[in-house]
């Protein structure tokens, strides 16, 4: 992706993976109000738009210690900034949304479906955002996926992955994890991309170890046509996919149906 132009195949389908390792997804709209929230009036209009949804309100806590000739005083603030809201499956939360001043969160939560059961819910929240809180452009839409894969050992790594990171064990020094980042631009596009792929290190013998792989896709330039948002999700989507498949080996044999 470091070389030539990334190219978008409005005809290519990606396999549907049953049992795809997500455990969460994202969709991020980065976007100011231009009209100030008020808490109740937002919190009956979020409850009669998403009946099914708990709804908590969410607060910045900011603390500070000052001197003065008394000695140290600490004091300590919390302003609401929205709401949280979550929707619950077999008594597992499932759908949560952060409502805040700057734009809207919206996760699903494994099991992760499909696209077009996550996709039109975050879009719900974002049409009442824009018809509440007015914004005049989104800073930046992103969506992100994380999927996490239980390993029994670090070398299963490999059997994931293309590149495995152990360069030491030629020496005899094993590795217990490693954190590997790139940020990634698609050759013409305005889209960037952060890539991770990671092994926590183990806290206890008995810990299970799991494979993260978290991608997010983001725009690189503001957007004041909102009518544009449906294509800009497209293609957040295709990118992703295609990453995910030219990242993994195998996938579909791994994730897909049991024989």
């Amino acid at each position: 992706m470091t070389s030539g132009l990334f190219q978008f195949d409005p005809s290519k389908v990606f396999p549907t993976l049953p049992r795809a390792p997500i455990v969460e997804a994202v969709l991020h709209w980065q976007a100011a109000a231009s009209v100030e929230l008020e808490e109740p009036s937002l919190r009956d209009k979020l409850a009669a738009s998403f009946p099914r949804y708990k709804i908590a309100p969410q607060h910045n806590i900011e603390a500070a210690f000052s001197a003065s000739t008394k000695g140290t005083e600490f004091t300590q603030s919390a302003n609401w900034d929205g709401f949280r809201l979550i929707r619950t499956e077999n008594d597992k939360p499932a759908f949560v949304c952060q409502f805040t001043r700057n734009g809207i969160v919206v996760s699903r939560l494994a099991p992760y479906r499909n696209w077009d059961e996550f996709s039109p819910e975050a879009v719900r929240f974002w049409e009442l955002f824009v018809e509440i809180a007015q914004p005049s452009e989104i800073v930046r839409l992103s969506t992100r996926f994380i999927s996490q894969i239980p390993i029994a050992a670090i070398s299963e790594v490999g059997q994931y992955l293309d590149v495995a990171d152990e360069p030491l064990a030629v020496i005899g020094v094993a590795t217990d994890g490693f954190f590997h980042k790139d940020t990634l631009k698609p050759g013409g596009l305005p889209y960037r991309i952060d890539l991770v792929r990671a092994v926590q290190p183990r806290q206890q013998a008995s810990t299970p170890l799991s494979l993260i792989v978290d991608i997010d896709v983001r725009t690189a330039e503001s957007i004041t046509d909102f009518a544009a948002i449906p294509q800009t999700l497209t293609e957040l989507r295709f990118i992703k996919n295609k990453l995910f498949f030219a990242l993994m080996k195998d996938a579909e044999t791994k994730f897909g149906d049991r024989e």
